[in-house]
Formats: structure tokens, C-alpha cells, sequence
């Protein structure tokens, strides 16, 4: 199994002192129970116990008193559990409010004890059946698929991670790694993050064999849909996944998603559904200058899917279309959107991240901006270019109104800064500092702007 980031924060939790239960959150098969797997060779031992099975959920089921589950599990497992010694996993908690109801008891009684729980379909359930976790006992971690920097790493590339990590504008790659960057962008676009895939490229780089998988996993995530809601939405959310790969970067019309099959309120219902399950994201439409973000009521956001192969295999691309469409206006600014949500997604562990986009709707005049990030307390706009060409006549109508010199271009071409002044079409100029980054340079994008802030 290679590594993943989040194992770092999971050493931080073990290691703390006031630690509380912790709950891992994500999309299926993200790893979670993986990731889970290999951080428990930090303990003398390990009790997994899921919870879909009728026995396990019995134990929390009948027995009440912590002491008596303690015995139970003990005597299930035929393991002793050992506060500051063992890991007690709770897979699939979902199944057992009960279970859930009881986690603040093990921080309240068993303090020592490292229990990490975990489950696909907790955002649904508790949307759905009206629970929740014990409120201020207990701690999350928010899992997304694998990263480009992760791919890299798993791949055993030490040099170009190495270069990627110490290139700045002051020392540039060298034109043979930028070349190698994009064409190993151009696996991981086909490849994507889902785990099983990337031990699959891992294991003989075989992009047949990676389709057949992400076509599996595409059925059995649409076979799941029962788990998620009620017989008559299922044909419902079959339509959004199916749907959406198509139209990543676009504004949501669920009239669209719904084509001639069914009313838009059935499709809003099921992107719901979807959201909660983190298998499809909305980005939300801003009209913010300044923090805190917030989102614009009544106005469409934009999509995001789970993962940016499984989105090329949906639109039957090949390695070689993906890269022909780095210059594409068509599908490259989709593919590089889809991407790069990804990333911004994966940036942060410790809470479910919202993305926003730029509007402008005005009488006679609209500009809708790529991404709206937020670094300490400013906001910074990021325009998406497939390729070093295209207007960026949003970006400039959001940094006229917002008063700030700073904008990001997000392209396929090198690293560089430029101090450019444009003149709007209402004759007024404006002066700023343009920051151009290869969308390989995501994962070090905080670090890029603060240099330039």
C-alpha cells in the first residue's frame, strides 16, 4: 500500500494529548478502511469490527454500559483491548446509531483508548435519518482520492517531487522535467485517485486493465444507490452520475441532468443524494470581494465529480486525446477543471471543503470567475486556461471591483509572474500582478501565492 498525506494527521491524532474519537469521513472507496489497516501497525493491537454485520451490531445494540461492550468485543475478537495499546476500529458505523450515540461514552470513560470510525454512507444516513455525532466529542478527518503529489510519490519519483517542491519563480524546473510532469499528469488524468486504480498502474501501467476496474466501480457505485435513498430516487441518481461527467464546468440545470426523463425537483432530490454520499460536489456561485465567502441564494452553482479518471474514462478519452485537450477550449478546460477541484478538495483533512466561483450579473453584463479561494483574509481569484492563450476579462472585472493586484492563472505552461496593466472596456485601467502556475503545481499553490502576496 503507498502513502497517503492524511497518515500524517492520523499520527498527529494518535500522538495528542485531550485526543477524542475520531471519525473518518469520504467518498466509497477512497481507502478509508485501508488507510485505517495500515495505521493500526503503530499499536501493539488492532480490533476491527464492522458494523454491517447483524453480531457486531448486537454488542452495542443490547449492551449499554461501556465496561460490558468492552467484554463483549473482547470476547468476539478474542483480543484484550489495551487503552494507549490498542486500536479499536469501527468500520461501517453508519449501521449502528447506537454505536454512534455511544463513541462520547468511550471519550468520557476510556479516554486512552484510540477508536477511529468510519463508513461511506454517514453524510447520507445522517442527512436522511435525522442523527448526528455527539456533538464536541468527537474529531473528524475528511478523506478525498489520491493526489497528483500522492501519484508522484507513490511512484517512487523523488527527483521531480523534489523539483516540484523547490521550484519557484526565482529557479525554474528544467524544460525535460516540466515535459515529464505534464506527461505523468496525463497517466493520473486517465489513471484518476480512486486507490484501486492507482495500485493497478502501480503494479503493470496497464490503462486497459485500469478501464475495466473503473468501469467496475462505476456499476458497483451505481448498484450501491439502493443503500443510499429509497427505491423510487434511484433511477433518479442513476441519471446525475451518469449525467454529470458531461457537464463539469458548466452551471447545474437539472433540467439538463433530467433530460426528457423526469422533473428537475427528482433530479435536484438525487444531486442531493450524491452530494452527501461526496460522490458528486457543488461549487457555489459568490458575489464576495472580501471574506467570508458566501454563497449567492437561488443562483446555480457548478459541478464537480468524485474523480478525474473516472470522468475521462466516462468521456472516452485516451492518454493521448487527454493531452491533445490541454489545448483544447472544449474538453481541456472541463478536464482541467475537474482536476483541479480535485486537488483544492484534497488540500485540507480537517473539514468537508466548500469551493466557490466568481459572478458578475449585471444588466447587460455577466463575468463568471473559474475559483474564489480564500489565504489568511484575502481572497484570491483563479481563472483556468487550457493553454497560455484566452482572454481574462473575468479575472479583470473581479480584481477592478475587488481593488486587489493579485489574480492566478491556473494553465498548462510554465511557472511565471508578470506585472500587467489592462484597460477595461469602461475605459478605467487596472494595474496587477498576474501569477501564472502549471496546473501540476497545485499542491504548493498556497505557498506560490503567499510568495506573492
Amino acid at each position: 500500500m503507498f502513502n497517503r498525506s492524511v497518515e500524517k494527521n492520523l499520527l498527529e491524532w494518535k500522538n495528542k494529548k485531550n485526543r477524542k474519537p475520531l471519525v473518518l469521513r469520504g467518498a466509497r472507496q477512497t481507502g478509508k478502511t485501508t488507510i485505517v489497516r495500515k495505521f493500526a501497525k503503530q499499536f501493539n493491537s488492532f480490533i476491527e469490527l464492522n458494523l454491517e454485520k447483524d453480531a457486531i451490531r448486537q454488542i452495542f445494540n443490547e449492551v449499554k454500559d461501556i465496561k460490558d461492550i468492552v467484554q463483549s468485543i473482547e470476547g468476539l475478537s478474542n483480543s484484550k483491548i489495551m487503552p494507549k495499546e490498542t486500536l479499536l476500529f469501527l468500520d461501517e458505523i453508519q449501521n449502528s446509531v447506537t454505536a454512534i450515540k455511544l463513541l462520547r461514552y468511550f471519550y468520557e470513560e476510556m479516554p486512552d483508548l484510540h477508536i477511529i470510525s468510519a463508513g461511506s454512507l454517514l453524510e447520507v444516513r445522517m442527512k436522511t435519518e435525522g442523527w448526528s455525532f455527539p456533538v464536541g466529542r468527537v474529531e473528524f478527518l475528511y478523506l478525498y482520492p489520491v493526489t497528483f503529489e500522492e501519484f508522484l510519490a507513490a511512484l517512487n519519483e523523488k527527483i521531480l517531487l523534489e523539483s516540484l517542491n523547490e521550484c519557484s519563480l526565482e529557479k525554474p524546473m528544467p524544460l525535460p522535467l516540466q515535459e515529464k510532469a505534464f506527461d505523468l499528469l496525463a497517466d493520473y488524468m486517465i489513471v484518476g485517485g480512486m486507490p484501486e486504480m492507482v495500485s493497478e498502474y502501480l503494479s503493470n501501467k496497464n490503462f486497459t486493465s485500469i478501464r475495466q476496474l473503473q468501469e467496475e466501480l462505476i456499476l458497483s457505485i451505481k448498484e450501491d444507490f439502493a443503500k443510499y435513498s429509497n427505491h423510487s430516487e434511484v433511477e433518479f441518481m442513476k441519471l446525475v452520475w451518469d449525467k454529470a461527467p458531461t457537464e463539469i464546468g458548466k452551471r447545474i440545470k437539472y433540467s439538463n441532468l433530467a433530460g426528457s426523463y423526469s422533473a428537475a425537483k427528482n433530479i435536484s432530490k438525487a444531486f442531493d443524494i450524491l452530494h452527501e454520499a461526496m460522490l458528486v460536489e457543488r461549487i457555489f456561485p459568490t458575489v464576495c470581494f472580501r471574506p467570508p465567502l458566501i454563497k449567492k441564494i437561488k443562483a446555480a452553482p457548478k459541478l464537480a465529480f468524485l474523480d478525474v479518471g473516472l470522468c475521462t474514462h466516462a468521456l472516452k478519452l485516451t492518454k493521448d486525446q487527454v493531452k491533445q485537450n490541454f489545448m483544447s477550449p472544449v474538453y481541456g478546460g472541463a478536464l482541467f477543471e475537474s482536476f483541479i477541484s480535485q486537488e483544492l478538495l484534497a488540500l485540507n483533512f480537517d473539514n468537508r471543503n466548500t469551493l466557490y466561483f466568481w459572478i458578475r450579473e449585471e444588466k447587460g453584463a455577466t463575468s463568471e470567475l473559474d475559483f474564489l479561494i480564500q489565504i489568511n483574509n484575502q481572497l484570491i481569484p483563479i481563472e483556468v486556461k487550457s493553454g497560455g492563450h484566452g482572454s481574462l476579462k473575468s479575472l479583470h472585472q473581479f480584481l477592478y471591483r475587488s481593488k486587489t493586484n493579485l489574480g492566478i492563472r491556473l494553465y498548462n505552461g510554465v511557472l511565471q509572474s508578470d506585472n500587467l496593466s489592462v484597460k477595461l472596456p469602461n475605459g478605467e485601467n487596472i494595474n496587477y500582478k498576474l501569477l501564472s502556475v502549471p496546473i501540476y503545481l497545485i499542491f504548493r499553490l498556497k505557498y506560490l501565492i503567499l510568495s506573492k502576496i
